[in-house]
């Protein structure tokens, strides 16, 4: 289930609020007879990329959870120190990334538990199950829930969190769908982007300097402009070698030439988050910040709302 951006969270009785966690939304899904199993939000099998959280969820009983998995650095989630753990899935890059980087899993929903679906019961009850499991099994972190809307964006706020996700204390669970019921405050303003290609200077031709973004609009994708702060070294590397076998035609509607640099064109299938401070008048982006590949999101999803 998805939440809707909203400028400012709901006001009066029936709400609940909790913290927006900066990291990647995963389920976890565990079964009496199999090794437990970490989903994302693609539908991709991650749990080779985390596995302290496999070992974490075994024992449990059977549960189907959704949550959020983090990097904290100093108390606080760090996306960028999550980027080093995401792509990975070689045991001995897990094991050493585990260590410099370790994560952890911050569960916010229960769907199933000891095989009944909880998905058509109210979030407040959802919710007391999920609470009952935190409490019968050390070592999960829970994410606190409020019924303050306006003390909890102001916590978030001091804290240096991302936002505050607000939700309908009887809103069902919708997997897939993205309703009103589930409402987001972003402090920060970012999107999903996809990747139609990547440019080069005059000078250095074959070395990625920034990337051609777009938004889905309707059935097609529209140019959105382009990102070239917040690529270091190594990340634009990283970037550009992905980027490299989806070699493409240019988009339709999307300028073939740009401030006469080298301008290389791939299949749009490579989501990216981007931070920004406002969109111009014909619609590009102001002021954009890369913050990472986003390999949990499709290219549908890529609307620039985050």
């Amino acid at each position: 289930m998805l939440a809707t951006a909203a400028a400012a969270l709901p006001h009066g009785e029936g709400w609940a609020f909790e913290f927006k966690w900066d990291g990647v939304r995963a389920l976890i899904d565990v079964r009496d007879d199999t090794t437990p199993r970490l989903t994302s939000r693609r539908g991709n099998d991650v749990s080779a990329g985390y596995p302290e959280l496999v070992a974490q969820a075994s024992g449990v009983g059977d549960a189907l959870l959704d949550g959020e998995i983090v990097a904290f650095v100093d108390g606080r989630p760090s996306f960028g120190r999550l980027q080093t753990r995401m792509h990975l899935r070689a045991g001995q890059d897990v094991a050493r990334a585990a260590h410099e980087a370790p994560v952890t899993y911050v569960v916010f929903d229960v769907l199933r538990r000891f095989g009944v679906d909880l998905t058509a019961r109210p979030y407040r009850e959802r919710r007391a199950t999920l609470e009952r499991f935190a409490a019968e099994h050390e070592g999960w972190t829970l994410s606190p829930s409020f019924d303050d809307g306006p003390a909890t964006e102001q916590v978030a706020h001091e804290h240096g969190l991302e936002g505050v996700v607000a939700k309908r204390v009887d809103s069902i669970y919708q997997p897939g769908r993205r309703t009103e019921d589930w409402r987001k405050l972003r402090f920060v303003r970012a999107g999903d982007f996809a990747v139609i290609g990547w440019e080069a200077s005059p000078e250095h031709p074959n070395t990625l300097s920034s990337l051609l973004l777009a938004v889905v609009d309707g059935d097609q994708l529209r140019f959105a402009g382009k990102v070239g702060s917040g690529l270091s070294g190594r990340a634009a590397a990283t970037v550009q070698k992905r980027l490299t076998a989806r070699a493409s035609s240019a988009v339709p509607g999307v300028p073939r030439s740009i401030g006469g640099r080298h301008m290389h064109w791939v299949e749009p299938e490579q989501v990216v988050e981007v931070e920004f401070a406002s969109w111009t008048d014909d619609r590009r982006l102001r002021h954009p910040v890369f913050r990472g590949l986003r390999e949990d999101k499709r290219v549908e999803e890529a609307r620039g709302d985050g």
